[in-house]
């Protein structure tokens, strides 16, 4: 049962490094997609891992039936693995690449511009002669253990809640 969610969580993530290798190689990451909804997408992909290795589960070692219980330990082990070996590949992804790229951004005028619309708003606590500091603030709070996290908390957020939802919906009790 551990070995079919294990093997699901592995394609989960091989299938998520390939798509982000794409946006990053590809020179998408400064792109609206890559910036915004690249990570959003690459969550949502784990809904199908978690169905498939459910329905694999229940048809080859269950014989068809599987209470709840063993459908959310399932759905749990993709996610777990899943969590496990994303973490170290966006904590390796952010040194390898993303902290250049972030200093590239935060040195670029579509930050500048960025700034400028929150002075608008707010120009009690943005002024134009701060723009050098809060950049130079930004660059040097880069962390690869802060990029990971805040990538984990919606991977966790919405496995947790899939895995509920297709522990529940892929169940089947004897007749």
């Amino acid at each position: 049962m551990n070995k079919r969610g294990s093997v699901s969580g592995l394609l989960y993530s091989l299938v998520v490094i390939i798509f982000k290798l794409v946006i990053l190689l590809g020179g998408f990451t400064l792109t609206k997609f890559g910036f915004y909804y690249a990570n959003v997408v690459a969550v949502f992909f784990v809904i199908p891992f978690l169905f498939l290795a459910i329905y694999q589960v229940r048809e080859k070692d269950f014989n068809g039936i599987i209470g709840g219980r063993e459908a959310f330990r399932v759905a749990l082990t993709v996610l777990a693995v899943g969590a496990i070996i994303l973490s170290a590949y966006n904590y390796l992804e952010f040194n390898w690449k993303y902290k250049d790229i972030a200093v590239q951004y935060y040195n670029s005028s579509d930050y500048i511009n960025v700034l400028t619309e929150q002075q608008i708003k707010n120009p009690d606590k943005i002024k134009t002669e701060n723009f050098p500091a809060i950049i130079n603030e930004q660059i040097t709070s880069l962390s690869a253990t802060r990029s990971t996290t805040a990538k984990l908390f919606p991977y966790l957020l919405i496995g947790l809640t899939g895995s509920f939802f297709a522990s529940v919906l892929m169940k089947k009790s004897s007749k």
